[in-house]
């Protein structure tokens, strides 16, 4: 769908993404799969939910908040459910936890994000679409696709934020100097 019919389409497309890896999760935690592939596959929840959650805070729900007569309330407790999320998931990762209380937290994040993905698309995402011009609708939704788009000054050769802070160290340290235009590795 294209339009405002279609929004909030990108989100709708990385539920089913989000949804996808929950499903795959389940089976780990019904059949007993192994810590690494529950750890796997944690990590790539992370790796969808995390721009996800932040597009939603920064752009859907401000939309919501000034839109919707329940705006407020239902951003405010979308953003923390979110919050929640994020506790949940690292709950679920921490390296300490033995295989049966990874299933447990497991099973619990599971549950929390397939209600709050519900909860958006049945309640949000219709809300904002019947009380929202279509132009603003797109003008949200290109927003939250621009602000993902990956930025000229990202960080180089795919290092993680921060690791120019720490060439930067290192290069002042040791003398080598990167300021002219090159990067270091």
């Amino acid at each position: 769908m294209n339009g405002a019919e279609g929004f909030p389409s990108r989100l709708c497309a990385e539920h089913r993404a989000i949804e996808a890896l929950l499903r795959q999760l389940d089976r780990i935690t019904t059949r007993r799969g192994t810590d690494d592939e529950a750890l796997r596959l944690l990590d790539s929840l992370r790796l969808l939910l995390d721009p996800h959650l932040t597009a939603e805070e920064e752009h859907l729900y401000p939309l919501a908040r000034r839109s919707l007569p329940n705006g407020e309330a239902l951003a405010d407790a979308a953003v923390r459910t979110h919050a929640a999320i994020r506790r949940l998931l690292d709950r679920a990762d921490d390296g300490r936890l033995t295989p049966t209380e990874r299933r447990h937290a497991v099973s619990v994040l599971v549950v929390v994000v397939r209600s709050h993905l519900r909860g958006e698309e049945e309640q949000l995402f219709p809300a904002l679409r019947a009380g929202r011009p279509p132009e603003e609708l797109r003008r949200c939704e290109r927003r939250m696709r621009e602000a993902r788009a990956p930025r000229p000054d990202g960080p180089v050769w795919g290092l993680p934020p921060g690791a120019g802070a720490i060439a930067a160290l290192r290069d002042d340290v040791s003398g080598h100097d990167t300021s002219r235009g090159r990067h270091s590795p």
